[in-house]
């Protein structure tokens, strides 16, 4: 097993195999240290509104539905570096990332989604030091690891002279076409690893053809198919006990972040001036419970709870609008189904209880 020596500040938990192991990234929970810092939030700032002015030129429509569209509104937030959340002080990072998804969700879900994407590759990346980083760090970089949260192993490895060989199915890799490479995640030997491959075909990496869905469609999301595909070595960016990956996850604002602030856009889509300052003032209660607290639990409910009054923020606004709101350039009937698409991510047992809990009784 590859032993790494992890450089990152974050929140420190106790394993049985090892004294101190930092916790994988979470991008919008945890501040990272950048040793060499080279922008200001000012800075930052800038680069937002200078993207947004950008991307509100694009037909936004058809960003979500359209390769080619969500590829132009990615070059031209990659342009202004606002991805480069790294690049702040460790503690202007947490701001940074909450004015990021804030500003985009408004125009795009699947661009957000990317976003998500690439500041987890750029996170895990800068908490570990291997021999690659220079090359692939703060690059066009999705992820693929979510499957290490499940009980079994999805991807397993065998490790030889040559690095790692790997065997089995990386689901949900989106980006195709526009991220340049993927950070993997797998099984071997009693650990989780993480690595970055070319997000490319090649031999023992097949990549199958884009899932067809009504929402998001435009990040081509495939699965890939490993069959003793080879990792090598020096693309070894992680490793960490089994469980690390979910007790990482445990509480995570990503989500709730995203649906606030798609309730935020559906504000400034309302003509009733009552009801959208009804809808905002409850949405700020919301949002002001979510970021004070570190409670899992407390958290889950809040999404229950968020997610419902986004939904009929959406919805309400679409009645007033009227008959109108079918067609596909009404902004209202993009976000809800943003809204479908965000609450997707990360859908455990749990959550699933909780929402079936709230139904049952209302």
């Amino acid at each position: 097993m590859i032993s790494r020596k992890s450089t990152a500040l974050g929140e420190i938990v106790n394993f049985s195999e090892l004294s101190l192991v930092i916790r994988y990234c979470n991008i919008l929970d945890s501040n990272y240290r950048c040793y060499n810092p080279t922008m200001t939030l000012l800075a930052y700032e800038n680069r937002l509104t200078l993207t947004m002015d950008e991307l509100r030129r694009l037909p936004l429509h058809r960003v979500d539905a359209e390769s080619s569209r969500l590829k132009e509104a990615f070059e031209i937030a990659y342009k202004h570096d606002i991805f480069r959340v790294v690049d702040l002080p460790d503690f202007e990072q947490g701001d940074a990332r909450f004015k990021l998804f804030s500003a985009l969700t408004r125009y795009s879900g699947s661009l957000v989604f990317l976003g998500i994407q690439i500041l987890a590759a750029n996170n895990i990346m800068n908490a570990n030091d291997f021999s690659l980083k220079q090359e692939y760090f703060n690059k066009r970089c999705g992820i693929a690891i979510n499957h290490l949260r499940a009980p079994v192993t999805v991807v397993s490895a065998q490790e030889n002279e040559d690095g790692f060989r790997l065997t089995g199915t990386l689901t949900w890799a989106s980006g195709y076409g526009i991220f340049d490479t993927l950070l993997v995640g797998f099984h071997c030997a009693g650990a989780e690893y993480v690595a970055v491959v070319p997000f490319t075909e090649a031999e023992g990496f097949k990549i199958g053809d884009p899932a067809e869905s009504f929402v998001g469609e435009s990040m081509a999301t495939v699965d890939i198919a490993l069959d003793n595909f080879l990792v090598p070595a020096d693309h070894i960016v992680a490793s960490f006990p089994l469980g690390s990956y979910s007790a990482a996850k445990s509480i995570s604002k990503t989500v709730h972040i995203a649906i606030y602030s798609l309730g935020l856009g559906a504000i400034e889509q309302l003509k009733d001036e009552t009801v959208k300052k009804d809808a905002a003032m409850k949405l700020e209660a919301i949002k002001d419970a979510f970021m004070e607290t570190q409670n899992g639990e407390i958290m889950d409910r809040l999404r229950i709870e968020l997610f419902r009054l986004v939904q009929d923020i959406i919805t309400t606004g679409m009645v007033l609008v009227g008959g109108k709101f079918v067609l596909s350039i009404e902004t209202l009937q993009r976000y809800y189904r943003e809204l479908i698409m965000f609450n997707s991510n990360g859908l455990n047992d749990t959550i699933k209880g909780l929402f079936k809990e709230k139904f049952l009784s209302s």
